[in-house]
């Protein structure tokens, strides 16, 4: 191989998503080794896209406000909240358009309440998403009185289950917000000043950036996206569930972290995240043709958060010590 070569092969290498393009890879090699009339075939790897589409839009909220240094455990419970309001409303009678709209306003609060108490009160994200997340939640079980609520829609029902050709409408509405996010955090000034307050916020304070603002709108932004997850969810489930959220904190942030954005902020993105999405998925679906029990799968993806956030601190600690 050429030295021009092997230039451009260090330079897509040293690129996290060309390499996360090879971790995923393996496991479906790997799989489709172990499981071959099963694993690799159309219907499984739609079933793939259709399963991740929804950890994919969480897990681009969870990117976004990560990148400013902060996290959102209130996501899954908000996520789940919306639905059952939308449901619960279209039960009652009312137009189902304004439900509609209830619905996504319900996240959209509670994202900006949790960049409200961020931001003016001081309270860490940690400890302020993590009680809003048991707000949302009570109210979930407030609402349902633990019973699923049954949808009567059937453009939700469409959302959650459709197909345009043999691509499901969720995993096309995903592609969509992948493209549009990617877009403002990589392409405008927006995008910027979020990295900017996520990797230095004294730094971006005193250049100008009001950090406050920009703080409530990524958690605004974020209610927004777990509300179109928590529609297209119910849509899916053909109900509003008080578990329905249940895990889409730790799943959207476990898609992030394998994906490369860092725990400390300043560093993300959108595309890495849908990588990660799909690496996590890929593995679950793969363990779950093997028969592995499905709490091994937990430890699995334990494991794997883990390692990878091991494996980018002995990076960093590279960096600074070539530095």
């Amino acid at each position: 191989m050429s030295n021009k070569k092997k230039t451009i092969v260090t330079s897509m290498l040293q690129h996290r998503e060309s390499a996360l393009v090879v971790l995923l890879l393996v496991p479906i090699a790997i799989f489709s080794v172990l499981r071959p009339t099963t694993f690799f075939t159309l219907d499984n790897m739609i079933n793939i896209m259709k399963q991740t589409s929804i950890v994919v839009i969480v897990a681009i909220a969870q990117t976004w406000i990560l990148v400013t240094g902060g996290i959102d455990l209130s996501i899954g419970y908000s996520l789940g909240l919306a639905g059952i309001v939308m449901t619960d409303l279209f039960s009652k009678g009312i137009n189902h358009s304004i439900a509609i709209m209830i619905g996504l306003f319900v996240s959209v609060l509670i994202g900006f309440l949790n960049g409200a108490f961020v931001t003016l009160l001081g309270i860490p994200p940690f400890i302020a998403t993590l009680g809003m997340g048991s707000i949302a939640r009570g109210f979930s079980y407030i609402i349902t009185r633990g019973f699923p609520i049954s949808l009567n829609d059937d453009f939700i029902y469409y959302l959650g289950n459709g197909y345009i050709g043999p691509i499901p409408v969720m995993t096309i509405v995903a592609f969509v917000l992948v493209i549009i996010f990617t877009f403002l955090l990589t392409k405008t000034p927006f995008g910027n000043r979020v990295m900017s307050i996520g990797g230095n916020e004294n730094a971006a304070y005193l250049s100008g950036i009001n950090v406050n603002k920009y703080k409530i709108i990524v958690f605004t932004l974020a209610g927004l996206l777990a509300g179109i997850a928590g529609i297209m969810l119910t849509g899916r489930l053909n109900a509003g569930n008080a578990n329905a959220g249940l895990n889409f904190d730790t799943d959207s942030i476990a898609a992030a972290i394998v994906g490369g954005t860092s725990l400390s902020g300043g560093e993300g993105s959108v595309v890495g995240t849908v990588l990660g999405a799909l690496i996590l998925g890929v593995i679950r679906t793969g363990l779950v043709l093997l028969n592995v029990n499905m709490y091994w799968q937990t430890v699995v993806v334990g494991v794997i958060i883990i390692a990878v956030c091991a494996a980018d601190n002995l990076t960093q600690k590279r960096r600074n010590a070539g530095a």
